[in-house]
């Protein structure tokens, strides 16, 4: 419905003939995701290059299921890791890479909608994991904020050690905050965005805010709302990390919040951030500051 009314407008219609694609980005659940670990002991020394890497890589789909993407995490060359492909000469490979996948239907109705809708354009569609699977340090605890939830993993090294989905999201924030108060979306951006801002480093006096001006017993209600998901998630957090062998953890972790975009930021994501850096447990067990907390905004 969003498709058919913007090709309508005179932005689309001005602005169609220098659209390069459209792309769309599917979040859990319309997508998830596996690491594979793939190990392969050649016959005899090959030269390894993209397409030798390619083909090992599992492209076959399973019943009713799509891959939309892979994408390699690491590649291991006679045991040492490698940054890039050059027709080195090895007996043994080892690669960890993700695989995102879709519903068929789901994801063959989406395409043939936004074919019939853009049918001047190139339409992808791809995985919002694919924006965030190579991003920051070496070594961090990755967060993405969802509408349905959150997804965990822990990358070491740039290797993924393991991963976590959360189900809070949010969609789970907002909808309590707007049963507890009764406003609608665009007033609930307006305070939120206000709320989380107060708690931002690089908060501006001059910017307008809302929530200082809030009676005090709305406050109190919209802070019960957030506390209960922020406690939920930071309890699920300090699982994760606890899971996490110590031999994985380095000093100075990186904690990466990633946000969809504005309304996951400050709905949950500044939020979180700051529910992080004041637990002691999280930091301590990832051997980390809190100044090592940074949440990115990727729409």
């Amino acid at each position: 419905d969003i498709c058919q009314d913007y090709v309508n407008t005179d932005l689309y219609k001005k602005s169609k003939g220098s659209i390069s694609n459209i792309q769309v980005v599917l979040t859990n659940p319309w997508c998830v995701y596996e690491i594979m670990n793939l190990e392969k002991k050649l016959d005899k020394p090959e030269k390894i290059d993209s397409k030798c890497i390619d083909r090992l890589i599992v492209h076959k789909e399973a019943d009713g299921i799509s891959i939309l993407k892979n994408s390699i995490f690491s590649i291991a060359l006679n045991g040492y890791t490698v940054t890039e492909l050059y027709d080195q000469v090895a007996h043994t490979i080892h690669i960890q890479y993700i695989s995102m996948y879709g519903s068929k239907n789901f994801l063959d109705t989406l395409r043939n909608t936004l074919d019939r809708i853009f049918h001047i354009h190139e339409v992808e569609i791809d995985s919002i994991y694919s924006y965030v699977h190579d991003s920051g340090p070496e070594s961090q605890l990755k967060i993405v904020v969802e509408d349905q939830g959150l997804d965990l993993s822990y990358v070491f090294q740039k290797k993924n050690i393991a991963t976590m989905f959360v189900p809070c999201g949010v969609l789970s924030v907002r909808n309590k905050i707007k049963k507890a108060i009764h406003v609608d979306d665009a007033v609930l951006d307006k305070i939120l965005r206000s709320k989380s801002m107060a708690v931002d480093v690089t908060y501006e006096k001059s910017l307008h805010t809302i929530w200082p001006d809030l009676d005090q017993n709305v406050k109190t209600k919209i802070d019960k709302s957030i506390f209960s998901d922020t406690e939920f998630v930071r309890q699920k957090v300090r699982e994760f990390v606890e899971s996490i062998d110590n031999q994985f953890v380095t000093k100075d972790v990186g904690i990466g919040i990633y946000c969809i975009d504005e309304s996951s930021l400050y709905s949950l994501g500044l939020i979180l951030a700051e529910a992080i850096r004041s637990d002691a447990y999280i930091l301590g067990k990832l051997s980390t500051a809190e100044t090592n907390i940074f949440t990115k905004k990727i729409f």
